[in-house]
């Protein structure tokens, strides 16, 4: 009995753990190993006392659990009593042996992947937290990006707040002062009217007078008179007396003298409006208004109108007051261009593209030719704004001249040069041997219209022409070219119909060269000491140009516009080259320190000790106006 409830508990916990086997597989196995280990001996066969299969094995696979239960519920019915069946048993419970041990083979198997999977596992969490760790440095880096991205971006905003705020108030103080300078026009223009009225009246009155006056003295005479007299520049008219309407006094030559330059009217052969300066006068007590003068030449001229400006002995005022505003305004108003456009000649340029008018001018070098011409419509007619022709038979100085345009029109600063329309390599059938060049038209290079305004430049004028060279040579030294040719004569007054003011344009670039090349030509008054001694030398096909060259230049050209007078003005070429060596500049006739103090340091006889170009933009003078010489490097159109 005992062993028979030994058997039964070991049978109920077999099929206890085949039972869990539908559940953990891999466990039951494990159990059912300790539980083969505790059956009895006589267990092996698989039978029992009366000889049947009351042990079944467990096994994992529903295959074999199948046909275990299947093969039980067989025996159920008949109980085998032979030899045989007891064989038979015994080889299944050897398989059933055998199954177990390749099921526990699987399970190892089974756990070495597992452990395979959990080391997987952990490098990949591994590499998560390193990646996340990166993620929160790039994070906070974006962060505080974005913070500095926002702080720059409010300071901005405030900025150009305030910017607006200042062109609105800008706007509108320009735009009182188009109101007051329109009033102030409007009233100029009323009180010349009735001034050259009254001018007419008067010489009327006094033709009248001269008419009833004894007979002059004979033409031979007077003839022969002005033959001897150098300064004999037009003809006398006994009859009628030429009128100077918007004149100014201006000093003469020679110490102490005194010509008038004005607008002549009732000349016997200027036409009416032309601007002119007479020669030095016999009494400069008599330049008054209204006021007959004669000059050395026996010429008189009635005063009419004089310009609103000061002369040309009052002290110069520095541009920053308010007082050199209010001149400049008035040299602005006043300036006007003298020279009346020409009429059309019948004669085309550029294949009948071009009408020309007047009369060619030769340059002052004497290569080239200037003249006026308009656009020609299909039906040959003039059409548009005026424009200069400027045509040479050097037909390789006027292809460099428009390469060195395009060259400097191309870089980031442009300067203030000429507008060009075009250039003509052969200036058509009209003229074959020679090449051409339209651009825009100014009424008057710059050394021409300082008698106009008084004889020099000063104020806001002054400045602006300065301005316009130092932007015109530092266009040319960014591009590697130098100039060597900087004077008033290449500088042209751009008059503003719209709005009556003017502005300046460098022009005649065919004198450009390459830094550190040799020069093709020079101009006397314009080139520094160190070649004029190279070219006395007899070695100015090997002199290399330096930027010192346009310095210099630059220095002559500030003298010239604040004084009215070139250095070397009435000296022949000779004369001047072989005077720059040893030449000293006096430059005490400039009255504003401020700018004297920058010609000097331009004029330093040491090319290596003048200022570049830089120094000189931060030159007092013109940091002193507010103004930075170099605005244009944005924007500015050519």
């Amino acid at each position: 009995m005992r062993r028979r409830h030994s058997w039964t508990t070991t049978s109920r916990r077999l099929l206890f753990a085949s039972c869990c086997s539908f559940v953990l597989p891999s466990t039951v196995l494990l159990v059912s190993n300790a539980l083969l280990q505790t059956l009895p001996k006589d267990c092996g066969n698989g039978r029992n006392s009366h000889g049947r299969i009351s042990v079944p094995l467990v096994s994992t696979s529903p295959t074999a659990r199948n046909v275990f239960f299947k093969n039980d519920g067989k025996n159920n019915k008949t109980t085998p009593r032979h030899g045989n069946n007891v064989v038979n048993n015994n080889n299944n419970s050897v398989d059933l042996f055998k199954t177990l041990e390749l099921k526990d083979e699987a399970l190892l198997q089974a756990q070495s992947a597992v452990s395979s999977l959990e080391k997987a596992l952990g490098s990949a969490v591994t590499n998560l937290e390193s990646m996340q760790q990166q993620l929160q440095v790039q994070v906070s880096q974006m962060e505080e990006e974005l913070d500095t991205t926002k702080r720059t971006l409010s300071e901005t905003s405030s900025e150009l707040e305030r910017t607006q705020i200042e062109l609105r108030e800008t706007q509108a103080e320009l735009i009182r002062s188009r109101e007051e300078s329109d009033r102030l026009q409007l009233a100029l223009a009323q009180s010349q009217k009735v001034a050259d009225r009254a001018d007419e009246l008067e010489a009327y009155v006094k033709d009248i007078e001269e008419n009833t006056a004894p007979p002059p003295t004979p033409a031979a005479s007077r003839k022969k008179e002005s033959d001897n007299n150098p300064w004999q520049i037009f003809g006398t008219n006994t009859k009628v007396t030429p009128v100077l309407n918007e004149w100014i006094a201006i000093k003469g030559t020679n110490e102490g003298e005194i010509q008038i330059s004005g607008k002549v009217t009732n000349h016997p052969t200027i036409p009416n409006g032309d601007a002119i300066v007479t020669s030095p006068l016999n009494d400069p007590g008599m330049a008054a208004e209204k006021k007959v003068v004669t000059t050395l030449s026996g010429s008189k001229y009635r005063l009419g109108t004089p310009m609103t400006m000061p002369s040309s002995d009052s002290q110069s005022v520095k541009i920053t007051s308010s007082e050199g505003k209010k001149k400049s305004g008035q040299q602005l108003v006043r300036a006007r261009s003298s020279i009346s456009i020409p009429d059309l000649t019948g004669k085309t340029l550029g294949n009948g593209r071009y009408l020309l008018a007047g009369e060619a001018t030769s340059s002052i070098n004497g290569r080239s030719y200037i003249q006026t011409a308009y656009r020609s419509s299909p039906f040959g007619k003039p059409m548009g704004e005026p424009l200069a022709i400027k045509f040479a038979p050097n037909k390789e100085a006027m292809k460099r001249e428009w390469a060195n345009y395009q060259k400097v029109s191309s870089g980031l600063k442009r300067g203030s040069f000429i507008k060009r329309t075009e250039f003509l390599p052969v200036a058509g059938n009209e003229m074959s041997d020679q090449s051409a060049l339209v651009m825009q038209r100014g009424v008057a290079d710059v050394k021409a219209f300082m008698p106009k305004v008084g004889g020099r430049l000063e104020g806001e004028l002054l400045f602006d022409c300065a301005l316009t060279a130092l932007r015109c040579v530092e266009a040319l030294h960014s591009v590697r070219l130098v100039w060597n040719d900087l004077k008033t004569e290449n500088f042209v007054v751009i008059e503003d119909v719209k709005t009556g003011g003017v502005s300046f344009r460098g022009i005649d670039l065919e004198s450009c060269m390459t830094v550190k090349t040799p020069p093709v030509d020079y101009t006397p008054e314009a080139c520094p000491p160190e070649f004029a001694q190279s070219f006395l030398d007899g070695e100015a096909e090997s002199f290399s140009l330096e930027y010192s060259y346009d310095v210099w230049s630059f220095g002559m050209f500030l003298y010239e516009i604040a004084t009215g007078r070139g250095f070397f003005d009435g000296y022949s070429a000779e004369k001047i080259t072989r005077s720059l060596p040893t030449f000293v500049p006096n430059i005490d006739k400039v009255e504003d320190p401020v700018l004297a103090d920058l010609i000097a340091q331009c004029l330093e006889r040491n090319s290596a000790d003048r200022p570049s170009v830089a120094r000189i933009a931060k030159h007092p003078f013109f940091a002193s106006t507010g103004k930075n010489p170099f605005d244009f490097l944005f924007g500015v159109s050519i």
